[in-house]
């Protein structure tokens, strides 16, 4: 760990920190649509393990899902496109489940980062955009996390970084 004080921006604000060895953070923004129904985006960073595939990392997150969330299932089938300006790939997935008797729809887009020296030397990577909503997504929710997924624009290497 690098002993060098580092500023980490939050919305609020920021503090001095060492840089940590991994920011697992995750951002949750609620929502409201026209018709006042309420939606989540989420937005988690994991890395993948060493040799490991996008589809692998899915298969093992489903099944500790299906062991330790009631009523969890994948629906539909798994995508495989490009989004945003930097074609990023992407894999999506719909999944549902009971909380407190209610079910949870989510579809997600797993985006695996582009090489970056610093943030994801290995390449190993990934950003996962949740839209989660209860019953079912409405048009105004799903246009608005295309919306998002397709404007993100990662942090890109420094001039004369090379892989």
């Amino acid at each position: 760990m690098s002993n060098k004080p580092v500023t980490y921006p939050l919305n609020e604000g920021s503090f001095v920190t060492f840089n940590p060895q991994e920011d697992q953070s995750i951002n949750i923004l609620r929502y409201m649509d026209e018709d006042h129904n309420p939606y989540n985006i989420l937005i988690n960073r994991t890395t993948l393990e060493e040799d490991q595939t996008v589809d692998q990392f899915c298969e093992k997150q489903w099944d500790k899902m299906k062991r330790f969330v009631p009523g969890f299932e994948v629906e539909g089938k798994n995508l495989k496109h490009e989004i945003g300006p930097a074609k990023l790939p992407v894999l999506q997935t719909a999944n549902k489940f009971l909380e407190d008797g209610t079910w949870i729809r989510q579809v997600s887009s797993i985006v695996t980062l582009p090489w970056h020296p610093v943030l994801n030397p290995n390449k190993r990577k990934l950003l996962v955009f949740t839209l989660a909503v209860n019953n079912d997504f409405t048009e105004a929710q799903r246009k608005h996390y295309v919306r998002i997924i397709n404007s993100f624009v990662p942090l890109e290497a420094p001039l004369g970084e090379s892989q």
